[in-house]
């Protein structure tokens, strides 16, 4: 028994020198490799802005460079620690079923993400909504998602796999946009009053495009109004600004011309 002791002693002595090394090397590593990591992105980021790169392209590039050097810490540190990389190999093989299986919906998403830097359905800046109901302006894709910004400043991060393999509205590829909006008056209005009334604010608004025509017209007869559409054509961002404009200015209008504007009722008549 004493001479087991003493032979473990004895090894354990031994090896002891090279542990230490290994794991001072292993501790500097892990304490440098952020800093030379951000180093190379940044530099990386540097040379592709002169070089007027698409912005989601740089993120995502650097988003998988980021990785790559990740992984390459991790090999590394496995070598310091003396295993065999055919041993790693082979683990990683007989694991890789697994592994793959695992990884389907990360390699779903990293594919997600390189069909939208081939395909562009959206760029940085551009507002989009997804079919799920996700919407916001596209701030940055990395290799697994893309980072969206809301109206009222929350972050919102979504899989690539989502965005890629779904239905998605742009809304601001075009540089113009119609807008939409229904105004109801009561059925005792006369409609070309109404017409006209709509008519006028559309003319004086300056953020109405005067070269695209407007349409006001009565869409439908409801159980106690009549409603009146009206589409005009502005700059995609004057849209919200004119539609908030709209409402005020009409219900105004109406008020001044003693237009009613309708709710819901129920009339009771008594035998």
């Amino acid at each position: 028994m004493h001479e087991i002791i003493t032979e473990f002693f004895n090894k354990t002595i031994a090896v002891l020198p090279t542990i230490i090394v290994r794991g001072i090397i292993v501790i500097i590593l892990f304490s440098l490799w952020p800093k030379l990591v951000s180093v190379i992105i940044t530099s990386y980021k540097k040379a592709l802005r002169k070089r007027n790169v698409d912005p989601l392209l740089e993120s995502f590039t650097s988003s998988m460079l980021k990785t790559l050097m990740y992984v390459i810490l991790f090999f590394l540190i496995i070598g310091i620690a003396g295993v065999k990389a055919t041993s790693l190999l082979t683990v990683l093989g007989t694991a890789g079923l697994a592994v793959g299986l695992a990884l389907q919906g990360s390699l779903s998403n990293l594919a997600g993400g390189l069909l939208i830097l081939f395909f562009k359905p959206f760029t940085k800046g551009e507002y989009i909504v997804a079919s799920s109901g996700v919407e916001g302006t596209v701030d940055k894709i990395q290799i697994l998602y893309t980072i969206l910004t809301t109206t009222d400043n929350r972050v919102i991060i979504v899989p690539n796999s989502q965005l890629a393999n779904n239905a998605i509205t742009n809304v601001s590829r075009n540089p113009i946009r119609r807008l939409d909006m229904v105004f109801s008056v009561s059925y005792d209005t006369p409609t070309e009053k109404v017409k006209e009334i709509l008519n006028r604010i559309a003319n004086a608004h300056p953020s109405v495009l005067k070269d695209k025509p407007f349409n006001i017209r009565m869409s439908v007869q409801n159980a106690s109004s009549l409603d009146f559409i009206c589409r005009v054509w502005v700059n995609k961002e004057d849209y919200w600004t004119t539609k908030f404009d709209f409402n005020e200015i009409v219900k105004a209008e109406f008020d001044a011309n003693n237009i009613e504007i309708p709710y819901q009722k129920i009339d009771i008549y008594r035998k």
